[in-house]
């Protein structure tokens, strides 16, 4: 988990590395802006703390963006003129078709019948007594994760298709009872948003042992875990 303290920006080092990135930011972007020029906002300051906190990025690398013309080097993609090629950080494993699965409100008898033996209490909060429409017959992909990771970065590879439905997520329990891989999905919960989902066969319960958590959650997944999207 990177840990991140606050300091008169929200970031360590704040009048030395982070605000030397912001001015020579600001710099490139007025043609010459002297350093003396750039205020910062503290509530921009948190914005941009946020948003490395879901990024997974460490200290180490804000001072690798302040570095020489780093920041003019990428200030064309933060504009839109320019686009980012990223490595794949997901291998594709297999993929496994999901029948037609019928409307249904979630209990937990609903996942028993699938071999749930164990659910977290966030996965209670957030998906017993779901209601849940309908889906036609679907092909699942099953991912390695090549890298520790957090949700951020393999969400934004997998696109619209991370989202799997609940009764989805279920029927593939149900098929793969006894398996000694690790699985992560992201399902829509009660309040509306997207949660990573994460199962593991219990040998000691003889079942699933199921779990919740936010996306924005800082918690990185281990390599090898195997993530269930849409194909």
């Amino acid at each position: 988990m990177m840990k991140v303290e606050a300091d008169g920006c929200g970031f360590p080092a704040c009048q030395d590395s982070y605000s030397n990135t912001v001015r020579y930011a600001n710099a490139v972007a007025h043609g010459g802006t002297t350093m003396s020029e750039l205020t910062l906002e503290v509530g921009q300051a948190n914005e941009i703390k946020l948003a490395a906190r879901r990024a997974g990025a460490t200290n180490a690398d804000l001072k690798v963006l302040s570095k020489g013309d780093m920041f003019a080097r990428i200030l064309p993609v933060l504009r839109g003129r320019a686009k980012v090629v990223v490595s794949s950080i997901l291998t594709l494993l297999r993929t496994v078709s999901i029948a037609v699965q019928p409307a249904a409100t979630t209990s937990k008898e609903y996942f028993e019948q699938a071999g749930v033996k164990s659910m977290g209490q966030n996965f209670q909060n957030q998906f017993l007594g779901l209601e849940i429409a309908a889906t036609p017959e679907t092909e699942l992909a099953v991912r390695k994760l090549e890298e520790s990771s957090l949700d951020a970065p393999i969400m934004s590879e997998l696109g619209e298709k991370a989202e799997t439905s609940t009764s989805q997520f279920r029927a593939f329990l149900d098929a793969n009872r006894g398996s000694q891989e690790w699985f992560i999905f992201y399902l829509r919960g009660k309040d509306g948003n997207l949660w990573a989902v994460y199962a593991y066969w219990d040998g000691r319960l003889e079942g699933w042992h199921v779990e919740a958590h936010s996306v924005e959650y800082s918690r990185r997944w281990y390599a090898g875990y195997r993530v269930v999207s849409r194909n």
